[in-house]
């Protein structure tokens, strides 16, 4: 278990949030159970240009859980539709007493001195401030997750996407400039197993699991792809290790 953890993202509302969660946890409360959950509040959201980190941060946790799958920018609508017929509607992912509580658990987290620091920062900045920052500690004390945008339905997705460059750029520095542990997870796509599988001193593993989007009644079979310089991967059901010479995607089978 880590002793001490730093969160980051490049979208500003994201680590507004994270930012405001952890050190500023009582108005953020507080503001939250002031909110309207209507589709006309969803509208002004979604138009709205915060400059300050608090209305970042409420903005986001506004869209995050009324916004279908929880996406913040893009194309998706809010959970229900405009005319709420459906029986998700837009406020059935804003349980009060369920955030209030996770938020209170990022705080615990920061005031205990366990949850260092939030950036708002790229993954070039960041791996270049873990160096600078933390360079006293061996490489083996030093674990760094990485969740970049996925490359399937990025534009639809994200606001900050990677192109075909900053994936292929993202794989050489881990590979080749990296000697802190470092695991990472991507949609299960060719691309990504190209950049990845075979290569010397990493370990693909393939996770397929079932989730149900905000806002739908339907399950789906995602798959995904971590991957990973750890030494050691633990033997687990619940993922497989990729043979180094298959770079062909596959859907497992039940």
């Amino acid at each position: 278990m880590a002793e001490h953890g730093i969160l980051a993202d490049v979208d500003p509302l994201v680590a507004a949030f994270w930012k405001t969660a952890a050190f500023d946890s009582a108005w953020l409360i507080t503001a939250m159970h002031e909110l309207t959950i209507t589709v006309e509040e969803w509208d002004r959201w979604r138009a709205a240009n915060p400059r300050g980190r608090r209305d970042r941060a409420l903005k986001c946790l506004f869209l995050n859980r009324t916004t279908f799958s929880g996406i913040l920018h893009g194309r998706a609508g809010p959970i229900g539709g405009r005319a709420q017929t459906s029986k998700y509607t837009i406020d059935c992912r804003f349980g009060l007493e369920g955030l209030t509580r996770r938020i209170n658990g990022v705080a615990e987290l920061a005031s205990a001195g366990r949850l260092l620091d939030v950036w708002q920062a790229d993954w070039r900045t960041c791996l270049q401030r873990v160096s600078e920052r933390f360079g006293f500690l061996e490489d083996h004390e030093v674990v760094i997750y990485l969740d970049p945008p996925y490359v399937d339905k990025a534009l639809w997705l994200y606001e900050w996407s990677f192109d075909s460059e900053e994936h292929s750029a993202l794989a050489s520095v881990l590979l080749k400039d990296t000697e802190y542990r470092w695991l990472l997870s991507y949609d299960d796509h060719g691309a990504v197993r190209d950049l990845y599988c075979g290569q010397h001193g990493q370990t693909t593993l393939h996770v397929s699991h079932r989730y149900t989007a905000a806002g739908s009644e339907k399950r789906t079979v995602k798959d995904e792809l971590l991957v990973t310089n750890l030494p050691t991967i633990p033997p687990s059901d619940r993922y497989r290790i990729l043979d180094p010479q298959n770079r062909t995607k596959q859907r497992e089978l039940d």
